[in-house]
């Protein structure tokens, strides 16, 4: 059995993930430790771009940069990180992805983190599989951080894998696409998930944001369906989403933007070259997106009578769930207090809707179960 340190690709959702890899594969590899981003959704942490060792406070030093992010760690810049949190649902150490060197100081904190806990692999997560692009494809929005990983595992020389799952789930790479990635990267089929594997983490979607994983989860209990995310996005969560893929990661990186990544110092000069390739950069994007966010509400109460009849109009339209993410754009709640609290309104009021990290169009009839339904 080979022994393993999972880099969570996308950052924390697709560190939920990769212990769920953990847990399907434990018959051919130990997940020894899961690496990930501080960098999530502005509701979240209102700062774009990732955060790194500097912005945290109460941070576990493991040497030569590397950092672990336990349970009593925080932001020191403002706003709220998931990795902390969800060091307290994962059976392995949460390492932080410290991106301030870019892919040569990644590459040399993976190389600790191989040494630290005995791993003689590396496995970049990714869930949606948006990694696999090549860089032209018009619905690619997010490269920078899988671009980096990428770059930054394969820089170690270590033996690396990439593990992709959940197509098409990050609404970004069309099917048809990805399809011709994995073949033309001749990828191997390893498993498909089963409810046993997410079913320890199901307590994270009572709060954690993300949407790709968490339809990852409920695709792998079992639910099946049409689903609208954030921005008005339609995913449809079938069989197909359940399987999991190995890319030979060097031959990835050679084809992509990862390339292009490889020897950069500075995050900064990894945010230019992605801009240079793609006229933006993920940041960017964050940047943009935190001018015209809207003020949060606080109360929720007014928000149930429209949110009714959205989700009417939903199920006339022929979808069957909304993620919780985008009940929480439509309903402006924008801080992690206005979300709180009408998960919980939602949790009291719409209970037989209220499944996190769905929100059903139709009732569910009797206890609230993802499986099956």
């Amino acid at each position: 059995m080979r022994n393993a340190v999972a880099f969570a690709a996308g950052g924390g959702g697709d560190a939920i993930s990769a212990a769920v890899l953990g847990h399907a594969l434990a018959d051919q590899i130990a997940v020894s430790a899961i690496m990930s981003w501080s960098w999530d959704r502005l509701l979240m942490d209102p700062l774009p771009g990732p955060r790194s060792a500097a912005d945290f406070d109460g941070l576990i030093d493991h040497g030569s940069g590397l950092y672990e992010v336990g349970p009593n760690a925080s932001l020191n810049t403002g706003g709220l990180s998931t990795l902390p949190r969800l060091a307290n649902h994962t059976n392995v150490p949460m390492l932080l992805a410290d991106p301030e060197h870019g892919a040569v100081g990644l590459s040399r904190q993976l190389r600790r983190a191989a040494k630290v806990f005995n791993a003689d692999l590396l496995l970049v997560v990714d869930v949606g599989g948006d990694i696999l692009a090549a860089g032209h494809e018009p619905g690619l929005r997010s490269p920078l951080a899988d671009s980096l990983a990428l770059a930054a595992a394969v820089g170690t020389g270590l033996p690396t894998d990439v593990l992709v799952t959940g197509l098409g789930l990050d609404g970004e790479l069309a099917l048809d696409e990805l399809e011709h990635r994995l073949a033309r990267l001749e990828a191997a089929r390893l498993i498909d998930l089963q409810p046993q594997d997410a079913a320890e983490l199901d307590g994270v979607w009572q709060w954690h944001p993300s949407e790709a994983n968490a339809l990852l989860a409920v695709a792998a209990a079992g639910w099946r369906g049409r689903v609208e995310s954030q921005r008005d996005t339609t995913i449809v969560v079938d069989g197909r989403c359940t399987t999991v893929f190995r890319v030979e990661a060097g031959r990835l990186a050679n084809d992509s933007i990862a390339a292009d990544l490889a020897s950069v110092g500075t995050l900064d000069h990894a945010e230019q070259l992605v801009r240079a390739r793609r006229g933006i950069s993920d940041i960017d994007i964050e940047r943009k997106r935190l001018v015209v966010r809207r003020q949060p509400r606080t109360s929720g109460l007014d928000a149930l009578d429209f949110l009714d009849r959205y989700v009417q109009d939903a199920a006339n339209r022929g979808t069957d769930a909304l993620t919780i993410r985008r009940v929480l754009e439509l309903t402006d709640a924008t801080s992690p207090t206005a979300a709180t609290t009408i998960r919980e309104h939602l949790r009291r009021r719409r209970p037989e809707n209220f499944l996190p990290p769905l929100y059903l169009t139709s009732p569910c009839p009797g206890p609230a179960t993802v499986e099956g339904q």
